[in-house]
């Protein structure tokens, strides 16, 4: 194999592969790749590939860029650093940090900004799973936004698909269009069931208009017109 040869497969394993690890989305093999960097090393011995400085990965729709990536195509684990910006389909991503393995799972660290199917994710980590009903966990604590409000907890987690979302440790709900305010101990959001419902536990207090409501158990369920009742 020609030098110039070698080189451009170098770039379509480290675009394809971290573009796919690091962005999770599947890994098309049809699909055009691109790199540029102004610094690219291989080592065929360890089999990892390191692009430094102006670093922009990109296939298909998605795309990776920052300052320095690596890639090892025997591990298929990936990294990309420094003022990292991701994009794929109707997720968009940026970090200071975002790593991966294989396809089904990649963590981002360092001001994360996620946003993912018209939600906002933020905090220190956040680790996310697409082959697991895209499953979304900020082990660290994290705030997640959307049209119909925001939810933070110490630990937050949910499963995207579903539309279910698990605060443990000062989890807090605020939800303006229904001017509804709530939280406790730990609280879980079922968004897909014909009644969208939250169960809040220990310490669990609602608070909507004038009213309050304080117990260690309570299950809140939600109306489309904005009204909620709680049992």
């Amino acid at each position: 194999m020609t030098k110039k040869k070698l080189y451009r497969s170098v770039l379509t394993l480290l675009a394809a592969g971290a573009v796919c690890t690091a962005a999770a989305a599947p890994q098309q093999g049809n699909e055009p790749t691109n790199l540029t960097a102004d610094s690219l090393t291989y080592d065929t011995r360890t089999g990892l590939i390191t692009a430094e400085t102006n670093v922009r990965m990109e296939q298909g729709t998605g795309y990776v860029e920052g300052a320095r990536a690596t890639y090892n195509t025997k591990t298929e684990e990936g990294t990309i650093e420094g003022s990292v910006r991701a994009m794929r389909d109707d997720m968009q991503l940026s970090c200071d940090r975002l790593s991966g393995i294989g396809q089904d799972h990649w963590q981002a660290t360092g001001s994360v900004h996620m946003v993912k199917a018209g939600r906002t994710f933020t905090g220190p980590v956040v680790d996310y799973y697409p082959s697991q009903n895209e499953y979304v966990l900020a082990a660290s604590g994290g705030t997640m936004t959307s049209a119909d409000g925001t939810f933070s907890a110490d630990h937050l987690e949910g499963w995207l698909k579903e539309n279910r979302f698990i605060g443990t440790g000062n989890a807090h709900l605020v939800s303006p269009p229904r001017d509804l305010e709530g939280g406790g101990d730990r609280v879980e959001y079922f968004g897909m069931a014909e009644r969208p419902y939250a169960v809040l536990d220990g310490n669990a207090w609602v608070y909507q208009g004038n009213n309050m409501a304080h117990s260690n158990h309570m299950t809140v369920y939600l109306a489309d017109d904005g009204s909620a009742v709680t049992e």
